[in-house]
């Protein structure tokens, strides 16, 4: 059995939550945080609320999202600082550095995001040094383990996709992981398919499809967020088992992922805001990594490709969606 997922559980809040109103941006490269079938943000406005952070009367939430259209991030980074923002929360690598770009001043929390050093966000993970704070997702060679589970769950699989997004600041690492698994493995991983905008997804499938792959990894991006069930459909009606990014793909119907629950993610930014909002510098507050990840697996999606997991495979499985 996979080791259980390390789930952050907001603590009592240490004093009160001040009692001027303050404005928080948000800033995300999917779609909107009050989005009807959003299942992150109302995690993230919850535990603010348990913090004492209420919306309508201490708390303004200015948002910002960009529908999967990375090139809007810069302009609305910099409306969140027009705006008045006194802080701003990013969801992903490409936001973090839009409004790093925006503002070296107003504090920043990430939620998820890639490698701060690499990305020239932070000096260091236990000492960030700038205006960058929050918890981040890399780990080096992480994509690599992603794919060894997919081989070891569907060991026929020989021809690997991988469908990434070019604007990704480690795109180029996870390639040159996933390379050195595929040659250990002795699988082929496929060029990266690649979409920077949803008008690009759909002549990326159709590429894919000519090239019929055996299998396909999803890297994680806002894009592949918005468009998760045409990517969902594309992989089903081409029986192409699926390594996701993110357990909510595999409970709209993917085939596995190998990642954190993100809800735990949306959970934790709270509590670098509130230290922020009571004084501490988020050049002084260490950014975040999980430690523990776990495997989901979704089984009827497996039937349905003629799938029969490994036992090994099974066992490890943090979840089993029947």
């Amino acid at each position: 059995m996979a080791p259980a997922l390390a789930v952050w559980v907001a603590p009592a809040a240490s004093g009160q939550a001040p009692a001027k109103a303050v404005r928080i941006g948000l800033l995300g490269g999917g779609g909107s945080p009050k989005a009807a079938d959003s299942r992150l943000w109302p995690v993230f406005f919850e535990a603010m609320r348990q913090r004492g952070y209420v919306e309508g009367g201490n708390v303004t939430y200015i948002i910002r999202y960009a529908d999967g259209v990375p090139a809007q991030l810069p302009q609305l980074a910099a409306e969140l600082v027009g705006a008045g923002a006194e802080l701003i929360v990013v969801t992903g690598s490409s936001e973090a550095v839009a409004a790093s770009r925006a503002t070296s001043s107003l504090p920043i929390v990430t939620i998820q995001v890639g490698d701060p050093v690499g990305l020239g966000l932070a000096a260091s993970l236990a000492r960030p040094g700038r205006n960058v704070t929050g918890s981040t997702l890399y780990i080096p060679g992480f994509a690599a383990k992603a794919l060894e589970l997919l081989i070891e769950a569907v060991p026929g699989a020989r021809r690997i996709a991988l469908l990434g997004n070019p604007t990704q600041p480690n795109l180029a690492d996870d390639r040159r992981a996933l390379e050195q698994m595929a040659q250990a493995k002795g699988v082929t991983l496929l060029p990266t398919y690649g979409a920077r905008r949803p008008d690009e997804l759909e002549p990326a499938l159709a590429q894919m499809a000519r090239d019929k792959p055996q299998a396909l990894v999803v890297l994680s991006h806002a894009l592949f967020i918005i468009a998760r069930q045409r990517i969902i459909d594309f992989a089903a009606a081409h029986r192409l088992p699926t390594m996701h990014g993110y357990v909510e793909d595999v409970a709209a119907g993917g085939l596995m992922t190998y990642a954190v629950d993100t809800r735990t993610l949306y959970a934790r930014a709270p509590h670098f805001v509130d230290q922020i909002l009571k004084g501490a510098k988020p050049g002084e507050i260490p950014i975040e990594q999980p430690t523990r990840f776990g495997l989901w697996l979704n089984l009827k999606t497996a039937r349905a490709l003629g799938i029969k997991f490994p036992t090994a495979v099974l066992l490890r499985a943090e979840q089993i969606i029947e």
